[in-house]
């Protein structure tokens, strides 16, 4: 099988093929330093470039996150498994933001950071567990301004299937916009608005 990640590079060409996703060490700063955020991220992406199944392994936290296209999206917890969603917060003034940094926003930064001002709660969690708790319904919007397909191929599938909406900033689905922004779905049109 043809594989993608940071530590396997890229196969010339992924077009009409299917292909494995792998990010070994998902927050690899806070695994130098003993944070017990991160993961181990794998996707599978269908011909179309889609992510079509979707697995997050974080040994530290005790969790699993899965999903498969059409199967809906689950965590597993100290060996219980249940199903998960998004919440079902509809208005950002009550929304919980999780996000990972400062950097990296560019243009952006500043209409970010008065964002803040707008909405209930932000908490800066990053990483993959930002978008896991989107997927549980903990958090409401995650959002990371510079990623690598890596870095989003699983997360994409499970905050999809857990009935959420996955967009780079721009607003274009998918993991491929080096982006990331997951949401419950019905703030996705405003924080974009807002961002943009």
């Amino acid at each position: 099988d043809l594989v993608v990640g940071e530590e396997f590079g890229s196969p010339d060409s992924l077009s009409g093929k299917y292909y494995w996703v792998i990010d070994p060490i998902d927050g690899t700063k806070n695994f130098l330093r003993g944070v017990p955020t991160w993961a181990t991220l794998i996707a599978l992406m269908n011909e179309k470039g889609e992510s079509v199944l979707g697995v997050v392994s974080a040994p530290a936290l005790s969790r699993t996150w899965y999903a498969k296209v059409g199967s809906g999206a689950f965590v597993r917890f100290n060996g219980t498994e249940r199903k998960i969603s998004v919440s079902r917060v509809s208005q950002l003034k009550d929304a919980s933001i999780s996000y990972s940094d400062l950097q990296g926003w560019g243009d952006r930064r500043d209409k970010f950071i008065a964002l803040q001002d707008k909405v209930w709660r932000t908490r800066g969690v990053g990483d993959f567990w930002s978008h896991m708790l989107v997927a549980e319904g903990a958090v409401d919007i995650s959002v990371e301004p510079q990623l690598n397909l890596w870095d989003m191929a699983a997360l994409d599938v499970i905050v999809r299937e857990a009935g959420g909406t996955y967009t780079n900033i721009a607003g274009i689905p998918g993991p491929h916009g080096g982006s990331a922004i997951a949401s419950n779905g019905l703030l996705h049109k405003d924080f974009l608005a807002e961002l943009n």
